[in-house]
């Protein structure tokens, strides 16, 4: 019988077949996304060690790759997805859980881990583990990257409920609940996963984002007396820094 553990590991069959393209053209535009989606939250020093958590067809290892990093690596438990990552990626893909991933890697291990859409598929009773094994295989100074699910936004449910693996949403105060119990304090930082301006079309997505945002946080400021963390767009991305 097929559980949702069949649909996760032949998650290109059921899922990411319908996005992915195996195409230069296609990996260059994901990766020219993620870069402007990254920004400064990129580490300065290319000789870093990265690791993208549930890296899927690679196309984060991809951007990290074109933007001059060259010890990268990844982690999944597709099969198929690895097998399209290595058409574009040089990084070393292995096969398996992302905890039981982490927990085999020696402390301190990298400087940069990744999880893009991966954080919301763990059971809440393993999110401990994960955080506190990402804590744990960073070097002084590195960060935690991801993108999850905000419950904050009045889209949220659309973010949550796409998969039917997503296991939960989170909001600003929930993953700094989590940073606290698990080593990395109280240094969470939170971006919106809002239109970035790179063009014209961009530009004008980007004005009229900033419109409808004020509209959501006035609304929050009228019902709640509060701005809920004053980040509203459906997905979310986080930083956490283990202290140098």
């Amino acid at each position: 019988m097929a559980s949702l553990e069949d649909i996760t590991r032949r998650y290109y069959e059921t899922t990411a077949s319908r996005g992915h393209r195996p195409t230069a053209e296609y990996y260059k535009t994901s990766a020219a996304g993620l870069l402007r989606r990254l920004g400064s939250w990129l580490p300065e020093d290319r000789t870093t060690p990265c690791i993208d958590l549930a890296c899927g067809c690679g196309e984060l290892i991809y951007a990290l790759e074109q933007r001059g990093f060259a010890r990268t690596h990844g982690v999944d438990l597709c099969v198929e997805e690895l097998d399209e990552a290595r058409k574009f990626v040089r990084g070393e893909l292995v096969v398996g859980d992302v905890i039981d991933h982490l927990a085999a890697q020696r402390e301190g291990a990298y400087g940069f881990v990744t999880a893009f859409n991966i954080v919301e598929h763990l059971p809440k009773d393993r999110l401990i583990d994960f955080f506190r094994e990402a804590h744990r295989v960073l070097r002084p100074g590195g960060a935690l990257v991801g993108m999850v699910p905000n419950a904050v936004s009045p889209f949220g449910a659309a973010a949550r409920y796409w998969d039917i693996t997503h296991q939960i949403a989170f909001t600003p105060n929930s993953i700094t609940q989590l940073a606290a119990m698990t080593g990395w304090g109280d240094r969470a930082e939170f971006r919106e996963c809002g239109p970035v301006p790179y063009g014209v079309k961009s530009a004008i997505r980007y004005v009229a984002w900033r419109a409808l945002r004020g509209a959501i946080e006035a609304w929050f400021l009228v019902e709640n007396g509060a701005t809920r963390g004053g980040i509203y767009s459906s997905d979310m991305l986080f930083r956490l820094r283990k202290e140098s």
